[in-house]
């Protein structure tokens, strides 16, 4: 009875502390291709070069497989398709149309999860005394235009905060809260329909 505790003792403690970052790296992409899509609450906030918090936002986050995203916030929204971005300010009546590929947004999932890992140095890093660890990309060359991503998750290794410290050191960090997985959400959803009266600024 005791070996048996041992062992799955052994077992838990190896799981969480041993795994390389590769390994780490595997299982959250396995994670991640368990669903289809979800929602969310999150915070973004974002520090200067001396850490010091020069701003922070809160909203819904909608997210579904190949890039399709819903940003909301109070005053703006950012709405992805994977092919096209609407970022549309509420205040200023304002949306701007761009490429997907032109925008280093830093709410696509799948650049984090699949992108990014294949052009930089992947390393896990252990948290605390909890054993539970975090992911870290540092860039193999200078192509990318950020210095480092941590990636933290939960105990099923579903993504909850995300670190990026941009080129000139900007700090932002995105926390993820109350999530519900795979629900009834429909492609159309992420395509931005403008309101009539509305300036469009299309870069396209």
């Amino acid at each position: 009875m005791i070996a048996n505790f041992i062992t799955i003792l052994f077992l838990f403690v190896y799981n969480y502390s041993v795994q390389s970052g590769n390994e780490l790296l595997k299982r959250i992409q396995n994670e991640f291709r368990s669903f289809e899509n979800f929602s969310a609450q999150f915070t973004q906030t974002i520090y200067d070069e001396q850490g010091k918090t020069t701003g922070r936002t809160s909203g819904k986050f909608t997210y579904k497989k190949k890039n399709k995203f819903i940003v909301e916030l109070k005053n703006s929204s950012i709405v992805s398709n994977g092919e096209t971005i609407w970022n549309y300010d509420k205040k200023l009546k304002r949306v701007v149309i761009s490429y997907f590929d032109d925008e280093p947004t830093s709410f696509s999932l799948d650049r984090f999860v699949f992108d990014y890992p294949a052009l930089c140095k992947i390393r896990s890093v252990k948290i605390d005394e909890s054993n539970k660890q975090l992911l870290e990309l540092i860039p193999k060359d200078e192509n990318l235009n950020f210095k480092s991503i941590k990636i933290w998750v939960d105990e099923s290794y579903f993504i909850n905060k995300l670190e990026i410290v941009d080129l000139s050191d900007l700090k932002f960090t995105i926390q993820i809260s109350d999530v519900k997985r795979n629900q009834d959400i429909s492609d159309s959803k992420f395509t931005f329909y403008p309101p009539k009266g509305i300036q469009i600024i299309d870069l396209r």
